[in-house]
């Protein structure tokens, strides 16, 4: 073997032993591009909302995107869905919703319990919105592995951060510190009369 030969094979073994030490995909230049540009897209539906959302009312309009950070890893298993949602309600029904909880004011852009609104969806926001927030309703309102809600009295606006939220009479399999299965079933809806 030449000393040339020996190199190119030297440089690639090491290149080989660098991408296995560090957990690195080699990866054409392209897909790196592809997936940086990547921004979800804004959804208008209303009723992949209004399903797993009723307890808010009606959603008369409602800009929306979706991300799954791990959708595209080559890793199997579970992926997160969040979700991060500007929803109008019917005049007059955020003031229902929050009438009866004590309310506390967000701050825009500060953790955790400010509102922070990705710079998608920020042009959709009402202008001088004065955000407030509940714990109270995060976990009554909405099912979900984590949300929160804030809402605008004056603009009847809603805006919604969470992750994984479920349609509320699913059922829900969660697997405790232990390893075993715990299955949640909510209770069903009160008929309406």
């Amino acid at each position: 073997m030449t000393d040339r030969k020996r190199s190119l094979v030297r440089a690639s073994a090491l290149l080989l032993a660098a991408t296995v030490a560090t957990g690195c995909a080699i990866r054409p230049a392209a897909d790196v591009k592809a997936e940086a540009s990547k921004t979800p897209e804004i959804h208008t539906d209303t009723e992949p909302l209004a399903k797993r959302l009723p307890k808010l009312g009606r959603i008369v309009s409602a800009h929306w995107q979706q991300k799954a950070p791990g959708a595209d890893s080559r890793v199997p298993g579970p992926t997160d869905y969040y979700i991060s949602a500007l929803m109008k309600l019917d005049p007059g029904s955020v003031a229902v919703l929050t009438a009866s909880t004590q309310m506390q004011p967000a701050v825009v852009g500060a953790e955790p319990e400010g509102i922070s609104i990705p710079a998608e969806l920020a042009d959709f926001a009402p202008a001088g919105a004065q955000w407030v927030h509940s714990r109270v309703l995060d976990e009554t309102l909405v099912r979900a592995d984590s949300a929160q809600l804030y809402f605008d009295p004056a603009s009847d606006t809603v805006y919604l951060s969470a992750a994984n939220v479920h349609l509320p009479n699913a059922v829900t399999v969660h697997v405790g510190p232990d390893g075993n299965q715990v299955t949640i079933t909510p209770t069903p809806p009160a008929p309406t009369p």
